[in-house]
């Protein structure tokens, strides 16, 4: 009896031993990536990629006037809203920033903006309407820095309304991007009209 249950003890161990190390195998090999995490490296195209790089120079611009309000204003209203427009606009760069990071991560190329022209772009201040800005004080500085963002917001407005357009033509709504032009048009465009309110009512208008 004892003859007869030595072999089959010995094919059962070499069974499971066998069954053990190609559990230990497969467990081995990577993990399949998410339909989810597959799909990003198709979503993204290059006048998407295009557009985020533009928009951080656009808003980079906005935080160097933003930087300029405290010490060249005493309005209290006026010095928390460039406070804010600071955070809101660092909010954003840091969001396109990690879209674009991840379009780089898987295998796209990043389009680099070109910043010898003046203005960089449209819808952007000159060196000369920056350096202007830079030298007034007082309601001189609060009408030119209403005015120069009005005019900043509204190229802002034009490039997301552009890029929106495009997602309709295609008929996608791009992972990140359609949220974050959505957010653009609707803020700034309330930002524009309080400042325009603010120029009526601090009587800056010419």
């Amino acid at each position: 009896m004892m003859g007869r249950v030595a072999p089959l003890l010995l094919l059962m161990g070499l069974t499971a031993s066998g069954a053990w190390s190609q559990q230990g195998e497969r467990r081995a090999e990577p993990p399949p990536a998410p339909a989810a995490a597959r799909a990003v490296a198709r979503l993204f195209t290059a006048d998407q990629l295009m557009f985020l790089s533009h928009m951080i120079v656009h808003h980079e611009q906005a935080l160097e006037m933003a930087a300029m309000v405290p010490s060249r204003s005493q309005r209290e209203d006026f010095i928390r809203y460039a406070r804010y427009l600071d955070g809101a606009q660092r909010v954003e760069i840091d969001q396109m920033k990690g879209l674009l990071h991840l379009a780089s991560e898987r295998g796209l190329e990043i389009p680099r903006h070109d910043m010898t022209g003046d203005p960089p772009m449209s819808g952007m201040l000159s060196r000369a309407q920056m350096a202007t800005l830079a030298a007034a004080r007082g309601a001189e500085f609060e009408r030119l820095w209403l005015q120069g963002m009005i005019y900043h917001h509204e190229g802002g407005l034009a490039m997301a309304r552009e890029q929106q357009e495009r997602q309709f033509e295609r008929g996608r709504q791009t992972y990140g991007i359609d949220v974050l032009v959505d957010d653009i048009i609707e803020v700034q465009r309330a930002e524009v009209t309080k400042m325009k309110t603010w120029l009526t009512r601090w009587g800056l208008e010419p």
